[in-house]
C-alpha cells in the first residue's frame, strides 16, 4: 500500500503507517498498523540519505540482529526486519505509549528509582551475558510498556563483544555525551562496565533532576567526565552517595564489576530505604541548629529544650545523625531551605508546649514562608530539588507543627497537584497521576493535613476525575485507556465509586477483544470488533459490526421466520422500474445466498436487527453514520477493482456511473467477502451494496418540526455499490431514500452494541 506520512512516500507491505512519532539522526520512527494482526507497532526507518552501504546502514542492521537476539521481558524486542520499496532498512517493534524515563519526574519517589534501577540492571546483565554492550543507556532509551515496566530499548550503537564487531570508524566516538564513561569519550574499547558509568548518570539525573555534568557543548560535557569528581548529591539523597562514586568511577576497574554486582548494592540500599534511612535529616538538624555565643549562658534552658525535641525528631523519621553539611553551616533561611526534606518521612508530633524557637528564629521563619508563598505562586510545588514551595512551607512544619500559615501553605501545594493530577487523568497519564497523588498523600501526612476538609475536598476532587475516567473508558470499552488508567485504582481507596469500576479492571481489560477480533452470537452472524479508538478517529462507543454484508441467505431465514412481506423494490434514476417487480429475491439479476440481500427497505432491515436480537438476545441495531464511516476509514488504497464490486468494464454498455478502467468480473452483485478485507476485517465496505444507517434523513425545514426519527421522510445509506462508478467517493457518497422502499442497490449490515456486560464470548479452546 502507498503510504504518505510527513512527506515520506513508500510501500511497507502488511503495514499501514499512521503517522510519525519519532525522529533521530539517522532514522525517524512511524506508529503504523500491522494489518494481519490489526495491531500497533513502532516502524524505525532508515532516514533516505543513507545509502545501504554506508556506515549508518551497517549500524541499523546490526541493531535489528542485536535486538533480535535479545529475549529479556526488559528489553524492547523486534517484530520484522526489511526494506521498504525504496530500499530504506526498517525493522519494527512493539509501540508503547507509555513514553520514556525522560518524561517521569522521580526524584522524590525513591521506591520508583529503585524500581526503574532494578530492571535496568536486569537488562543490561542479561545484554552482556550475550557479549552486548549497549553504549546510548540514557533515559531517552528507556520505555515503558501499558503495564507500566521499563523496557531498555535502542541498541543502534550496540558492540558485539563477543563477535568483535566494530562498525564504527577507529577512534569514533558513538552515544550521547551526557551520559558517556569516560573510556567511551577517548573512543577506546568499551565493555558492560561502560554501561554501569551510564546508568549511574542516570540514577544522578533521576535523583535530582539534573545531569552531574554541564557544558556548552558536546566537548566540554566530554571533559568533564573525565576529569570533574562526581558531584555530591543534596543532603537528603546522601544515602545513594557510595553507589554512584562506584558506579561512576573514573576507572573501569574501580567501578561495580558486573550488572549483578550493581543490583546487589542497590538491593542493600533498597533495605536502608525501607528501613526509613534517609541520609540526610540528622546532617540538616546539626547544620541549622543555631551555635551559642556571648549569650549563650542566658538561653542555655531553651537550648537543652531544644535537644530533647530535636531527639524526639529524630525518632519519628528514624534517620542517623550525620555530620553537617559543610555549605549550609549558618543557619539563615535560605540555608535551611536549602536541603530537601524528606520524602517519606512521618507526621511530625503535636506540640505540647511552646513551640522550639531556638531551632527555627522568627526572621528565618518568615523568610521560608515569603520564600514559599513565591515558589507557589511560580509553580514550584516539589521542584527543583532545595528551590521548591513544599521544602519551604515543611521547614516552617517541622519546628511549628501548627503553624496555621505553613499548613495553608503546604494544602495550596496540594491543591495545585491536584490540578496536575487531573489534568493526567483526563489525558489518560495513569502512572504520572498516581505517582502525583501518591506525592501528594506523603505531603498530608507530613503537614498533618489528613481528616481536615481541604484534604476531603481535594480526594473527593482526584477521586470523581479518576471515576469518571474510568467510567469513559470503561463505557468506550477502550483498553488502553483502561491500561493507562490501571494504576490508579492501587492508590484511589477512599473513592467507592470509582474503586467499583477500578477495582475489576484487570479483569475487565483482560476480557475487551482486540481490535478486528471475530466472533459469533449463537444464532447471529460472524462479527467484527471494533474499538471506539481507530485509525486516529474516535467514537463514543466501542461495538462491533457484521463481518460482511447480510446476505440473501440470511435475509431468507428471517423472512420464514417471520413471515415478513416483501416491500416494493425500484432501480435508482429509471422511474420506470417501479412498473416491474423488483424483489430481494428477485432483484433483475441472477444471485445465489452468499450475495448480499438487496431490494431491502430500510424498514426491513430494522425488523430484520430486532429478530436478530430476540433470537440471540443481544442488542442488534443498523450503524448510524458516524458508527459506518468509523469503520469503513480502514479501507486500503488501491484499484477499486481489487477492493470491492463496483462498475466497471464488466458492466460494458449497462447504465450506471462512468465505469472504472478495470475489471473485477461482476456486472452485479459479488458473493460477500470475495474481496479483500478492510485493516479491521470488514469486507465489502466499499462496493457490492450501499448500506443503510439508522439516521434520519428528514426533507423541508418545515417538515423537520414535525417529524420525529420514527417518521422520517428518508433514511441515509452510506458507500458505493455495484452500480457506481469513478469519480464517486466512498466516504463522501451518502444517498437518501424512503424507508418502506428497497433498491436494487442498497443492502446493509447489522451492528451488535458491546459494553462492560455485554461483551463477546471467550474464544473456543
Amino acid at each position: 500500500m502507498s503510504i504518505a506520512v510527513a512527506g515520506a512516500s513508500f510501500d511497507i507491505p502488511g503495514y499501514r503507517l499512521v503517522r510519525q512519532i519519532g525522529q533521530g539522526g539517522m532514522a525517524t520512527v512511524y506508529l503504523a498498523i500491522q494489518v494481519s494482526l490489526g495491531r500497533p507497532v513502532a516502524v524505525k526507518v532508515l532516514a533516505a540519505e543513507h545509502t545501504p552501504n554506508d556506515e549508518a546502514a551497517t549500524r541499523f542492521e546490526q541493531e535489528a540482529r542485536t535486538i533480535a537476539r535479545l529475549d529479556h521481558p526488559h528489553i524492547v524486542n523486534i517484530y520484522d526486519v526489511g526494506r521498504t520499496s525504496t530500499g530504506q532498512l526498517y525493522y519494527t517493534m512493539p509501540y508503547l505509549p507509555n513514553g520514556d524515563l525522560g518524561r517521569r519526574k522521580l526524584g522524590e519517589l525513591p521506591a520508583r528509582i529503585v524500581e526503574t534501577m532494578r530492571a535496568l540492571l536486569k537488562a543490561l546483565a542479561y545484554a552482556h551475558e550475550q557479549g552486548i554492550v549497549h553504549r546510548d543507556v540514557k533515559p531517552e532509551n528507556v520505555l515503558f510498556d501499558k503495564l507500566d515496566r521499563p523496557l531498555l530499548a535502542d541498541f543502534g550503537i550496540a558492540l558485539a563483544t563477543r563477535n568483535h564487531l566494530r562498525v564504527t570508524r577507529e577512534g569514533a566516538t558513538l552515544g550521547s555525551s551526557g551520559y558517556m564513561s569516560p573510556e567511551q569519550a577517548r573512543g577506546q574499547a568499551t565493555d558492560g562496565r561502560s554501561d554501569l558509568y551510564s546508568l549511574g548518570v542516570v540514577c544522578y539525573e533521576l535523583l535530582t533532576g539534573d545531569l552531574p555534568f554541564n557544558g556548552p557543548d558536546a566537548l566540554s560535557v566530554a571533559i568533564a567526565h573525565l576529569e570533574n569528581p562526581v558531584p555530591r548529591l543534596p543532603p537528603m539523597k546522601r544515602l545513594w552517595q557510595p553507589l554512584l562514586d562506584r558506579a561512576m568511577a573514573k576507572a573501569p576497574a574501580d567501578r561495580y564489576q558486573n550488572a549483578d554486582e550493581m543490583l546487589e548494592a542497590v538491593e542493600e540500599l533498597a533495605a536502608r530505604l525501607d528501613n526509613g534511612e534517609s541520609g540526610g535529616l540528622g546532617a540538616w538538624i546539626d547544620a541549622h541548629r543555631p551555635r551559642p555565643g556571648r549569650g549563650a549562658l542566658v538561653g542555655l534552658a531553651a537550648l537543652v529544650g531544644a535537644g530533647l525535641l530535636l531527639v524526639t525528631l529524630a525518632k519519628v523519621v528514624h534517620a542517623p545523625r550525620a555530620a553537617a553539611d559543610p555549605v549550609a553551616a549558618t543557619p539563615t533561611a535560605a540555608g535551611i531551605a536549602a536541603a530537601p526534606l524528606p520524602a517519606e518521612a512521618a507526621p511530625a508530633p503535636a506540640a505540647t508546649t511552646a513551640p522550639a524557637g531556638p531551632m527555627l528564629s522568627a526572621d528565618a521563619m518568615d523568610g521560608l514562608l515569603r520564600e514559599g508563598n513565591a515558589m507557589l505562586g511560580k509553580g514550584k510545588l516539589v521542584s527543583p530539588i532545595g528551590a521548591n514551595a513544599a521544602e519551604r512551607f515543611l521547614a516552617v512544619l517541622r519546628t511549628y507543627p501548627d503553624n496555621a500559615e505553613a499548613q495553608a501553605g503546604l494544602q495550596g501545594v496540594v491543591d495545585a497537584l491536584g490540578t496536575r493530577i487531573v489534568r493526567r487523568v483526563q489525558d489518560g497519564e495513569g502512572t504520572d497521576a498516581r505517582d502525583l497523588y501518591e506525592q501528594a498523600q506523603r505531603l498530608a501526612d507530613q503537614g498533618r493535613l489528613r481528616g481536615k476538609p481541604a484534604w476531603r475536598a481535594f480526594e473527593t476532587r482526584v477521586g470523581d476525575a479518576a471515576s469518571a475516567a474510568v467510567g469513559d473508558a470503561t463505557r468506550a470499552l477502550d483498553r488502553d485507556r483502561l491500561d493507562a488508567l490501571a494504576p490508579l485504582a492501587t492508590v484511589l481507596r477512599h473513592k467507592p465509586d470509582a474503586l467499583s469500576q477500578a477495582g475489576g479492571l484487570a479483569e475487565l481489560i483482560a476480557r475487551v477483544p482486540k481490535p478486528g477480533t471475530v466472533f459469533e452470537d449463537a444464532g447471529g452472524p460472524a462479527l467484527v470488533f471494533v474499538p471506539a479508538a481507530w485509525d486516529g478517529d474516535r467514537t463514543d462507543r466501542a461495538f462491533a459490526i457484521g463481518r460482511s454484508e447480510v446476505t440473501r441467505g440470511q435475509y431468507a431465514a428471517f423472512v420464514r421466520a417471520s413471515g415478513r412481506a416483501t416491500s416494493r423494490c425500484a432501480e435508482p434514476l429509471n422511474p420506470f422500474s417501479r412498473l416491474r417487480r423488483f424483489a430481494w429475491d428477485d432483484p433483475g439479476f441472477a444471485q445465489t445466498n452468499d450475495h448480499p440481500a438487496v431490494c431491502v427497505s430500510w424498514r426491513d432491515a430494522l425488523a430484520y436487527t430486532r429478530w436478530l436480537s430476540q433470537r440471540t438476545g443481544q442488542r442488534y441495531r443498523l450503524p448510524t453514520e458516524r458508527e459506518w464511516l468509523h469503520v469503513a476509514r480502514g479501507v486500503g488504497g488501491g484499484s477499486p477493482c481489487a477492493l470491492g464490486d463496483v462498475a466497471d468494464a464488466s458492466r460494458e454498455g449497462r447504465r450506471g456511473g462512468t465505469p472504472f478502467a478495470c475489471g473485477d468480473g461482476f456486472p452485479h452483485t459479488a458473493p460477500a467477502a470475495h474481496f479483500a478485507a478492510s485493516d479491521l476485517g470488514v469486507y465489502d465496505l466499499l462496493g457490492n451494496a450501499s448500506e443503510w444507517t439508522a439516521d434520519c434523513a428528514r426533507g423541508s425545514a418545515l417538515r423537520r418540526l414535525f417529524d420525529d426519527d420514527t417518521n422520517c421522510v428518508g433514511r441515509w445509506y452510506r458507500g458505493l455499490s455495484w452500480r457506481d462508478g469513478d469519480g464517486e467517493s466512498n466516504l463522501q457518497r451518502r444517498g437518501d431514500a424512503a424507508p418502506d422502499i428497497g433498491y436494487t442497490t442498497v443492502g446493509f449490515r447489522v451492528l451488535r452494541e458491546v459494553d462492560a456486560e455485554h461483551l463477546p464470548p471467550p474464544p473456543a479452546p
